[in-house]
């Protein structure tokens, strides 16, 4: 008569201790309970490429300039054309509307330029200046192609006590001939370093807008009343926060601006939503409504003449890729691609990284240049695409219907050009090589080839003569993007 009594106590027990385990078990797991019928509100922050392709939004009122960043490109918006705040200690503009802008102090000569402490402007911490010892003259070249208007120059300045305290500014539109902005602007801070800000309307200089923009600031003694005696050539000055306002003529440049997004289903690879937003008009944030589970995201925000070149959309995450013609040379290209848990209304931060590298060329040749009228640019590699969610995938298939071809206005001030190469996010360097027309009125001049491996978001040059044989290019990687290059040729 014990024995089923003790079964029973055995079966229950062995059942207390399954249900114990079950429940431990549940309480340790960190897998969600998903409701599946439940859709949630997600709403994607996105940010990383305003400050690259729509800056800051400026004002012009009352003779001081104002700004705040804006999040989408306007036509007629007035906003930063260039700035540069000196605060990762180049000379690399930190807006730019064309990267062949370039700062020379005391032209011909090898003057040392240094870094030192400067001035907060807008959204710029105070960070650093540019610092020149012994500064007899400094020119901004500021390519002005892609701008719709020029509207004003300004900048910060300051020096030491026994440096300048005034100065004359000139602007010209060749690079050699020069006319007087302003003869005199004297310093109203005289201490040693302090900041005296200057602001000069543009708006009714006749500017060649298919041309540069040059400015040349000459140091002058200035009133030594409440200071040392001049020394221009031990002096320091120190310059910050140099801007060019202007509007952009952003819908001629680029046609497509875009934010095109994917959500796909982790757990099938299927794509559940896709959409596109027109940056031109609208800010890119948006919301989705989206089921409990994890997701792959993709975001991609593009400024391009063309359409960029996508797998099919109903493809699944692990055979969807991206990638861009050789054509479309002057694309700038930002992604973002991560995996995102949905279990309640969030908020995500999305922050834009470049998917490019920029392709520059430098010419050396001391006269001739202006002979070349075109110049083709030729891929030798194969076309780079981008597969964010499968690095291993096997290449696709990539057709595209011409080559990049560029019209450069050479001359002793503007030597070089540069292009954007689309290469995504690899996770190793990619090897580029491209073969070189360059062609004249009376045809072909000269074609050369130039090889190297770069990763993402790197600038590299090639520098070296272009109508000379018999030289090699030199390769140099700028990381001041994240990398640069430069390669003698």
């Amino acid at each position: 008569m014990k024995q089923p009594y003790l079964c029973q106590v055995r079966y229950l027990t062995m059942g207390l201790l399954l249900l114990s385990c079950f429940v431990s078990c549940s309480r340790s797991s960190d897998h969600h309970q998903l409701d599946v019928q439940t859709n949630y509100r997600v709403y994607f922050k996105v940010s990383g490429f305003e400050t690259q392709i729509s800056p800051l939004e400026g004002r012009l009122a009352s003779g001081r300039i104002g700004a705040s960043m804006s999040g989408t490109l306007g036509r007629n918006q007035e906003q930063y054309l260039y700035f540069w705040s000196f605060n990762d200690t180049s000379l690399v503009p930190d807006i730019a509307l064309n990267s062949q802008a370039t700062i020379t102090c005391n032209p011909g000569q090898s003057t040392p330029i240094d870094f030192a402490a400067g001035y907060a402007k807008d959204s710029f911490p105070a960070g650093l200046s540019l610092s020149i010892r012994g500064l007899e003259s400094v020119v901004f070249q500021m390519p002005l192609s892609g701008a719709a208007s020029v509207t004003a120059f300004g900048f910060d300045m300051g020096s030491s006590n026994t440096g300048p305290k005034d100065f004359t500014i000139l602007y010209s539109n060749d690079g050699s001939t020069y006319h007087t902005l302003s003869a005199s602007n004297p310093f109203t801070n005289m201490s040693s370093q302090a900041r005296n800000s200057y602001a000069f309307r543009l708006d009714t200089l006749p500017l060649d807008l298919h041309r540069s923009l040059y400015i040349k600031i000459l140091p002058l003694a200035g009133d030594r009343s409440q200071v040392s005696g001049y020394n221009p050539a031990t002096g320091v000055t120190r310059i910050d926060n140099v801007y060019l306002m202007g509007t952009r003529d952003t819908n001629a440049a680029f046609p497509y601006q875009q934010l095109e997004y994917f959500i796909f289903r982790e757990s099938d690879s299927m794509l559940y939503a896709h959409g596109s937003i027109d940056l031109a008009q609208h800010d890119p944030d948006f919301q989705l409504n989206l089921p409990a589970g994890r997701y792959l995201a993709h975001l991609v925000a593009y400024f391009s003449q063309k359409p960029l070149i996508w797998s099919d959309t109903l493809a699944r995450a692990s055979t969807h890729f991206l990638a861009n013609a050789p054509d479309n040379a002057q694309a700038s290209i930002y992604g973002f691609a991560d995996t995102l848990g949905v279990y309640g209304d969030q908020l995500v931060q999305t922050t834009l990284k470049r998917y490019y590298s920029q392709i520059q060329f430098q010419f050396t040749d001391p006269e001739g240049l202006d002979r070349i009228t075109e110049v083709w640019v030729v891929p030798l590699h194969a076309i780079p695409y981008y597969a964010p969610f499968n690095p291993l995938m096997n290449p696709p298939e990539i057709s595209y219907t011409g080559d990049s071809v560029f019209r450069p206005r050479f001359d002793v001030n503007s030597r070089s050009f540069a292009f954007n190469q689309f290469l995504g996010n690899p996770m190793h360097p990619v090897p580029l090589r491209y073969r070189i027309y360059l062609l004249g009125q009376s045809g072909l001049l000269r074609q050369f080839e130039v090889s190297h491996a770069i990763p993402n978001n790197v600038k590299l040059t090639f520098k070296g003569r272009a109508l000379s044989y018999g030289t090699g290019f030199g390769i140099s990687l700028d990381e001041q993007w994240q990398s640069e290059q430069e390669i003698d040729f």
